[in-house]
């Protein structure tokens, strides 16, 4: 039987092993050092982890997380902040994307599946539950690079939950008062035709009280009003229907006067959060926003009598809303544990990576050696075929001139 010479034979290829054996051992111990610098370097780091306290609903989570891979975001936060020249700042910024924030960055819900095992309706649980916080993980070469990354990835994360629902608020707020202006303008002028139509009334009360003096004493004689029944009609007298005119202009102008004041409160309001949307379009930070919110309102209100009741009611909900903010995105949200320290690398168990790294130092070497020498040997008997046949063609010659 035959044998393919295409086929690979075992037994020769561990023989020209044998063969080639200081050579291969030579080119395993040089693949096994570059390696396993490369490996080392690569699987075994430092990993920090800190969980960051962070309470939201999942329908303001869901509205926000966008803002945690915005690219942009991110560059203008490290520039304002002086770390964009940051190794660690530089990392965050080229690797961020969707993917990685996932991969880096784990919700925290407050019940577990079991603990979802023993509520009926688990949809309105989580629904007013949200998430507590965030459990956020870095990998570094030194422990300071991983702690580092933990850092500023939470405090990035504040800054863009800050941002995103002040610019939420403000678009809310400036609609809000744009829309009651018109409500309001409408109320006016309601009130001022109910109270109009009661002036006349009354004119027209008064002129018959004085044109019927005697009728003052027939206070059942005036029709008040009508139903179905015989039974149900009513009389007031001149004076009486009077006195009711009065006291009814008296609430419409005591209403007129409410909304009047509204109105003015309105007014002040839609220009606080007219300017502040008016920034806000500028690219700017949470914290740098909310520090303009702030700024804003004071040079809104400069020049305004604070003594007054109504300006000052609405300087106080515009200071209320930041001091809000701060609270919830600055004050509240707080690593309670981490960032990490490690002392130690982490990574797959090194005698296995060591045998793994050996056994494929030994077999690339082997290959590549036997290989090269496969190819070399080709290329060899062709250069000295020439040679051969000229030696051999000046043996031929030397022996015709003895023979002769």
């Amino acid at each position: 039987m035959e044998v393919d010479n295409n086929d690979f034979d075992l037994r020769r290829f561990l023989w020209r092993c044998w063969e080639a054996r200081r050579k291969i051992l030579l080119l395993a111990a040089i693949i096994f050092a570059t390696g396993f610098s490369l490996l080392f370097s690569a699987l075994y780091q430092y990993s920090s982890e800190g969980f960051l306290r962070a309470p939201r609903k999942f329908a303001e989570y869901n509205g926000q997380k966008s803002a945690f891979w915005d690219r942009e975001a991110l560059h203008l936060y490290l520039e304002q902040n002086k770390k964009l020249e940051d190794n660690n700042g530089r990392y965050l910024l080229t690797s961020l994307s969707e993917s990685f924030v996932q991969s880096h960055l784990q919700a925290v819900l407050p019940l577990s599946k079991d603990d979802l095992r023993y509520i009926s309706d688990i949809k309105a649980t989580q629904d007013t539950s949200g998430i507590i916080g965030f459990i956020i993980s870095f990998k570094g070469q030194t422990a300071e690079d991983a702690q580092a990354r933990v850092q500023l990835m939470g405090d990035f994360i504040k800054d863009a939950m800050l941002e995103e629902d002040l610019l939420e608020m403000i678009h809310t707020k400036l609609g809000d008062a744009i829309a009651k202006k018109q409500q309001i303008d409408n109320q006016i002028i309601q009130k001022r035709v109910s109270l109009a139509q009661a002036g006349i009334r009354m004119e027209a009360a008064r002129s018959i009280a004085n044109k019927y003096p005697e009728a003052s004493k027939m206070e059942t004689r005036q029709l008040l009003s009508t139903g179905n029944d015989n039974q149900s009609s009513r009389y007031l007298s001149p004076m009486a229907q009077l006195v009711g005119i009065e006291t009814e202009m008296a609430d419409l102008k005591s209403q007129l006067t409410l909304l009047e004041r509204d109105a003015a409160q309105n007014a002040l309001r839609a220009e606080f959060y007219d300017r502040i949307e008016q920034h806000s379009r500028e690219a700017l930070t949470g914290h740098a926003l909310l520090a303009d919110f702030v700024k804003t309102g004071q040079a809104v209100f400069t020049g305004k009598d604070l003594q007054d009741d109504k300006v000052r009611e609405v300087y106080n909900q515009i200071a209320l809303v930041a001091d809000q903010m701060r609270t919830k995105h600055i004050s509240e949200p707080r690593f309670v544990s981490g960032p990490t320290l490690p002392d130690s690398r982490s990574g797959p168990s090194m005698t296995v990576v060591l045998l793994l790294l050996l056994v494929a130092a030994v077999a690339f070497a082997s290959i590549a050696v036997v290989g090269f020498d496969a190819l070399r040997k080709p290329v060899e008997q062709l250069t000295q075929e020439p040679i051969l046949e000229k030696e051999i063609g000046l043996v031929e010659d030397s022996l015709k001139v003895r023979a002769s």
